[in-house]
């Protein structure tokens, strides 16, 4: 049984998963409960924390009925344990919340107005250092953000994302489409990408969060380059590759032929050079790179990578 556990369905639940989160936890928690609207449960589930992260979030609790606690057993890594946290939701629309990063006031306000009709509503955030200090830059500066729902759009997914989980607000009939396919991507990528083939995705242009950048972040806008080259690349085409069968294998994919050709090229890769996938990536180039800051010099030279063998 949680901590502040309640009878009445909250107008939106908050799903964040916390692990070892004291050094920002307490700002984050802040600004989620000073939101301009109020109406909503906050559902944290802590992956086993070995700092004073429980402790952080029992004094809150203790302050305030909307906040509700789980605590694992053992660590569940960062996808169980945000999927744990959205499971134990009780509202139709869920919003998903990091542990370091800052709430603008009116978020959950916004989102719940921009949604409309569809499955899931996503905003733009802006950059922050360690301390909080503004970097001068947006998340949009880093990546094409952009209105998925078209085969055109939707390709880049592929490649990149656009759709980060920090800024998502989602309806929980989504969960009905995600649920049936089993596979290890990230959740919020898996939910961009599922509503997005449903076409039922929509781009508030708005900056509504403060993401953090710190050496502790497991997904950062701007990417750490401490692994070696050859093996960045070895993982860089497993993710595109498992990727593409999962959007291949999407029932609600009316795109498949594409995949299905990209998949069967792509496996040629650990061939020679394959100049079928070369050519094929280079008609396609707009729609592979969709998501990323390219040129078109650029774009060629990605494709070449794209075709070696790792």
């Amino acid at each position: 049984m949680p901590l502040n556990d309640h009878t009445a369905i909250p107008h939106c639940s908050i799903a964040m998963a916390t692990w070892n989160g004291e050094a920002f936890l307490r700002e984050q928690l802040d600004s989620i409960l000073k939101q301009s609207f109020g109406d909503f449960e906050l559902v944290i589930s802590d992956d086993a924390s070995t700092d004073g992260t429980r402790t952080i979030l029992e004094s809150y609790a203790a302050h305030d009925q909307r906040i509700r606690l789980y605590f694992n057993e053992h660590n569940l890594g960062y996808r169980g344990n945000f999927y744990k946290a959205i499971g134990h939701c009780r509202a139709d629309r869920i919003l998903l919340s990091d542990q370091d990063d800052r709430w603008l006031p009116h978020k959950t306000e916004t989102l719940l107005e921009k949604i409309g009709e569809n499955l899931l509503v996503f905003s733009d955030s802006r950059m922050v250092d360690e301390k909080g200090n503004a970097m001068g830059r947006n998340l949009s500066d880093t990546v094409t953000m952009l209105q998925p729902g078209t085969p055109s759009v939707n390709r880049g997914f592929v490649t990149g994302n656009c759709v980060w989980g920090h800024t998502i607000l989602f309806r929980r009939a989504l969960l009905e489409h995600i649920l049936h396919h089993e596979n290890e991507h990230p959740h919020d990528w898996w939910l961009a990408v599922v509503s997005s083939h449903l076409n039922q995705i929509v781009f508030c242009n708005e900056v509504l969060n403060e993401y953090r950048q710190h050496s502790g972040n497991l997904t950062q806008a701007i990417p750490r380059q401490d692994a070696p080259k050859k093996r960045r690349k070895l993982e860089e085409y497993e993710t595109q590759l498992s990727r593409l069968k999962s959007i291949r294998d999407l029932a609600v994919n009316e795109d498949r032929v594409f995949y299905e050709q990209w998949y069967d090229l792509f496996l040629l890769r650990q061939q020679r050079f394959p100049l079928t996938l070369f050519f094929f990536l280079l008609r396609h180039q707009r729609d592979v790179f969709r998501m990323k800051r390219k040129n078109m010099l650029s774009r060629i030279v990605e494709i070449r990578k794209m075709c070696r063998k790792c």
